[in-house]
């Protein structure tokens, strides 16, 4: 009995004596004290029978409420209880598992058995596995998805424990023994371990590397990819420090600053060298975050890094192919433009003079077509080197492409600084290129044209100062080349009058201003005209008839010479057929091909068109091309000119001997006529080596079987001095003049033997 309640049943004890007490000297007579000492324990009996019953109401009461704390505590307890019978059948449930599966109390317990909840994949594990859950479910769970009353199945745990029944009401209501099941929902833990397990597997299987320190930063865990990188094992650096991997090729400023941010931000990103186990160098991308406490103190910090050093230096050879040429070494137009440009801002803030040079290689195009762009490409390369040479290591070099190269000449004072400086360049560069260049064991010799244009006089951008150096080298190539020319306000003139004819060029054809002159080629035996071939000229509307050197040029540079090319040829095949008509049936035309025309993949289609359209055999045309054509590509020229003499049209070779190599590969190339170049014939009668070469030249063409043109025929003893070497045939002004075709005619009735 508690203390409280003793000490109230003491209390009624003694107010149940004091009473008996009083009525005893006030009721009971002293003759009677059997009867009252009976009635006194009578009535101590009674008051003691009420006491008891006062205490029975009390427990009850007591276990009243402790009976409702426990279904309370059943009802409302964090995870959700079941009792279930050896079926599985639902004895019991509480609250929590009702809210857990989004049941009221009355539609969870309306289901008898709990298989019922049981998510319908799951059935088989929960039927296989009860029996023996139940029998002994200590140390045992259950993993299983129980299905909601709507939505998504809930992954449960369940755990419990095999409860005897120890009164008859729980025999009744529960059997002998009952399960007592906790479910728990471990769908957030399960999404955790999942979430943990995948970071595991980042950890271990990520192509960067990651190390974890503590927080006095000693490491205390890293991954394959560290070891990958750096060379080291776990067991090699866990427990140090990562200054293991230092480099030393930062300051201790740069460490500071670093560990400055990472304390007060909480991060660090950037790019750090370090060194790996075999004492290599490598350039890492590192990002380090710090992992702080509950306290917001930092407990671990996490370094996450690649090695980028093969990406900085593919970033790097990206870089050199993207500004320098792969040639040369030099800088390519994109650098030079920028380093101009930079110069120019410089030059502008101290008031400084620049000067750019333009050059371009003289008949380098001869050389690369003849000898090949391996020869080609060494002679660029020795080009850039003597370059180098010539400047400043402040001065830029740079190759545009081709055989073209730019050069700056920066941080002059004043105008005559810079030009004395700049001329003294020019005149090294020019010295230099003309010695010999040894090119795989054969001497070349070159010459180059140069453009110059001052800052801030000729020009204040890059692409003023640029084109007006352009413009000066296209000036000294027309002084004879091998030359330097400033540029100057005339040179702009001679550059937009090129750039009228140019445009005016593109409409030539269309408005039938380009017109063909004639001049016959004669027979120097018999003095009878045996041909003639056509010369293109243009009569412009407002210049008068402009001759062939100055705009075939721009029409080969434009791309027009194609059209004008064919133009020409059914020009030439059309008059040919007048003049058979005419009763010259034996007359031939020659024609010259440019080398645009000459490399049009359908060029035999053209011409074999052409004649069809004229009624014209093909051995009345003769086709002339250059030395320099014919080497372009020795493949495809070879082939070109076997399909052309297929088709049966004459191949002439013009201006022979002036080229390279021309004697050795004239017996690669099937060719039916030689003509020599004017240039041997101008001195022939007073000079010995003239007359060598175009005896050796006609010797070789008879031994070949090829017949010989000699053009720039104006003497009449040139002619019998030709004639007694064997020439064939010839050309020039003491026959005629090129002409139009109806004096042309005129010109071949009235030839004869006396002209001569």
């Amino acid at each position: 009995m508690r203390q409280k309640d003793a000490e109230h049943y003491k209390a009624l004890r003694e107010q149940a004596e004091s009473l008996i007490a009083m009525q005893k000297e006030s009721v009971i007579p002293p003759d009677q004290t059997e009867i009252a000492r009976v009635f006194h324990d009578l009535t101590v009996y009674q008051i003691e029978l009420e006491m008891q019953n006062e205490q029975l109401r009390l427990t009850q009461a007591e276990l009243l409420g402790a009976q409702k704390n426990i279904d309370q505590l059943f009802d409302l307890a964090p995870v959700g209880y079941l009792i279930l019978s050896g079926k599985a059948e639902i004895l019991r449930s509480n609250r929590t598992l009702h809210d857990l599966l989004d049941y009221h109390g009355d539609e969870f317990n309306n289901r008898k058995y709990f298989a019922q909840f049981v998510y319908t994949d799951d059935l088989i594990i929960f039927n296989a596995r009860y029996q023996a859950f139940f029998k002994r479910p200590e140390n045992k769970r259950i993993e299983l998805r129980l299905q909601k009353r709507q939505g998504s199945p809930v992954l449960v745990e369940l755990s419990g424990r095999l409860v005897k029944s120890v009164t008859p009401q729980q025999i009744i209501q529960y059997g002998d023994f009952y399960l007592l099941v906790n479910i728990v929902d471990i769908s957030a833990r399960k999404q955790l371990e999942e979430e943990l397990r995948l970071a595991a597997k980042v950890f271990e299987n990520s192509d960067e590397g990651i190390l974890i320190t503590d927080h006095q930063s000693r490491i205390v865990k890293v991954n394959p990819a560290f070891t990958a990188v750096t060379g080291y094992e776990a067991d090699e650096v866990i427990g140090k420090s990562p200054a293991v991997l230092k480099s030393h090729k930062h300051s201790p400023e740069f460490y500071r600053q670093m560990w400055n941010k990472i304390n007060r931000e909480g991060s660090w990103q950037g790019e750090i060298w370090n060194r790996r186990k075999n004492g290599d160098f490598y350039l890492e991308c590192l990002s380090i975050n710090a992992i702080t406490d509950q306290f917001g103190r930092a407990s671990h910090f996490i370094g996450i890094f690649s090695d980028i050093t093969r990406r900085r230096h593919d970033e790097q050879q990206i870089e050199i192919m993207a500004h320098y040429d792969a040639l040369t070494d030099l800088p390519n137009r994109v650098l030079f433009n920028e380093r101009l440009k930079h110069s120019i801002v410089r030059a502008t803030r101290h008031k400084q003079w620049i000067s750019v040079l333009f050059l371009d290689l003289d008949r380098f195009k001869n050389l690369n077509d003849t000898l090949g762009h391996f020869i080609g490409d060494l002679l660029l390369q020795g080009v850039a080197k003597r370059l180098k040479a010539c400047v400043r290591e402040s001065d830029t070099v740079s190759r545009f492409g081709g055989d073209e190269f730019m050069i700056v000449l920066s941080d002059f004072e004043d105008e005559q600084t810079v030009t004395l400086h700049t001329a003294e360049i020019a005149k090294k560069i020019l010295s230099e290129l003309t010695k010999a260049f040894d090119l795989s064991g054969n001497k070349f010799m070159t010459t180059t044209s140069i453009g110059v244009a001052f800052f801030p006089k000729d020009g204040h951008s890059v692409a003023e100062l640029m084109k007006n150096a352009d413009t000066a080298m296209y000036h000294a190539k027309g002084q004879g080349r091998n030359n330097y020319q400033c540029y100057s306000d005339d040179m702009r003139e001679q550059a937009l009058t090129r750039s009228t004819l140019e445009n005016d060029l593109r409409s030539a054809l269309e408005n039938q201003e380009l017109v063909l002159h004639y001049q016959p080629v004669v027979n120097l035996q018999t003095a009878e005209i045996v041909g003639f071939e056509a010369l293109i000229r243009w009569r412009h509307p407002k210049r008068g008839l402009i001759p062939p050197d100055q705009f075939i040029p721009i029409a080969e540079e434009t791309g027009l010479i194609t059209d004008i090319g064919e133009w020409v040829l059914h020009s030439a095949c059309r008059q040919l057929k007048i003049w058979h008509g005419a009763g010259k049936s034996t007359l031939k035309m020659s024609v010259n091909l440019s080398a645009r025309q000459f490399m049009q993949h359908n060029l035999v289609e053209i011409i074999k068109h052409v004649l069809e359209l004229n009624a014209l055999e093909p051995h009345y045309l003769e086709l002339e091309i250059t030395e320099t054509v014919i080497m372009k590509n020795m493949n495809q020229t070879a082939k070109m000119l076997k399909n052309l003499q297929h088709l049966g049209v004459s191949i002439s070779l013009d201006d022979f001997g002036t080229g390279y190599s021309s004697l050795t590969y004239l017996k690669l190339f099937p060719v039916n006529i030689l003509k020599i170049d004017r240039s041997f014939i101008r001195d022939i009668l007073e000079a010995n080596d003239d007359k060598v070469i175009v005896n050796s030249i006609i010797a070789i063409a008879q031994h070949m079987r090829l017949n010989i043109i000699t053009e720039g025929i104006e003497r009449p003893e040139q002619v019998h001095y030709l004639k007694s070497q064997g020439c064939q045939f010839g050309q020039g002004y003491l026959f005629a003049m090129p002409c139009i075709a109806e004096e042309c005619l005129f010109s071949v009735k009235d030839f004869s033997q006396e002209n001569i």
